[in-house]
């Protein structure tokens, strides 16, 4: 069941040959603006959030473009201690932990996007109102999907990274919040959106308890939904490209039975060790984002079985694990 919305990207997609290797990782923001070193702060542009509602779906957006191209222009001509300065003090937002070890990944990121933002500049300046593909529509495909009950609120942060596609959705006190990109290519964020609006939706129709503290059983499903979804809402791509780089996944998936037999032990878990091993730390086989390949393979397998998308949204959290155990099993975990 897919959205006249997305029917307009699949062409668009289908050409598109840029990896998703750091798809739908959920990182903590630095969302604090504090004092550059010896900088004043500046009181950076910003716009009112804006409500839109179709069928029911209420999407209200928070657009951080002003705050970035405030921060680029003025960041122009210097040296890059000044220009990560500025961004503290004007900008200060990406998807690292709010920690001085996130500074530096923030620093490092920014120092490698510098020459890459002129590029992209034309996407960046036309804000939300011009993102494509248009989120609403996106995001009632997404709720017809999973047929969750209106009326249906999420917010989404349009913001400017640096080229890492590195979309996600936080569960907040007043609802889920989806986090987008602007400066990646339109194409790419055609496969991220659905991906990160069925994390939003899939929240409230489910009850999901909010924070970041969660079992890996909990993460391996709700991964695996979401790829499977947007392979519903955007069909005809290679499986790859759902899921991860065709380098990844291809070697995912020749390692998948010693994958998910050391994932199967482990799903009613929720120490930030294992499920940081499991998704951005190194796994059983050495990489990186092992419970993505386990979720695509275990809700594949619930689909294939006659489950719908309808009936494994509201799958309360507490049996997500023995869920997900039982399609690894099938799929030969146990053995």
């Amino acid at each position: 069941m897919m959205g006249s919305t997305l029917e307009s990207w699949n062409d668009h997609i289908a050409n598109d040959h840029i990896g998703h290797g750091s798809l739908s990782r959920r990182l903590i923001l630095s969302g604090a603006l504090g004092l550059a070193s010896g900088l004043a702060r500046a009181d950076p542009p910003t716009s009112p959030p804006v409500s839109e509602t179709r069928d029911g779906v209420t999407l209200t957006v928070k657009d951080l473009t002003p705050r970035f191209l405030d921060f680029y222009r003025a960041a122009k001509g210097l040296a890059p201690d000044a220009r990560f300065a500025v961004w503290k003090a004007r900008y200060d937002f990406a998807a690292v932990p709010p920690t001085p070890e996130g500074d530096r990944m923030a620093r490092k990121m920014l120092d490698a996007a510098w020459p890459r933002y002129p590029t992209a500049l034309a996407r960046i300046s036309r804000g939300a109102g011009g993102m494509r593909p248009p989120p609403l529509g996106v995001a009632v495909a997404v709720a017809n999907l999973l047929q969750a009950e209106r009326p249906v609120r999420i917010g989404l942060t349009t913001y400017v990274g640096t080229f890492e596609t590195n979309a996600f959705t936080n569960d907040t006190p007043g609802g889920p919040v989806v986090a987008v990109p602007l400066e990646i290519p339109d194409e790419v964020r055609g496969l991220l959106l659905p991906h990160e609006m069925t994390h939003a939706a899939h929240m409230l129709t489910a009850h999901l308890a909010p924070g970041y503290e969660r079992t890996l059983g909990r993460v391996v499903f709700e991964e695996g939904l979401a790829m499977r979804a947007t392979q519903r809402l955007v069909p005809g791509l290679q499986d790859y490209r759902y899921v991860g780089d065709r380098n990844w996944f291809d070697a995912a998936m020749a390692d998948r039975a010693a994958i998910l037999a050391a994932l199967r032990p482990k799903l009613e878990r929720s120490d930030a060790d294992t499920v940081l091993k499991y998704t951005m730390g190194q796994g059983a086989t050495g990489r990186e984002r092992e419970a993505y390949i386990a979720g695509w393979l275990a809700v594949g397998r619930l689909l294939d079985q006659g489950r719908s998308f309808t009936e494994l949204a509201r799958i309360p959290e507490d049996q997500l694990p023995a869920v997900a155990a039982s399609a690894l099993d099938s799929l030969g975990a146990s053995s």
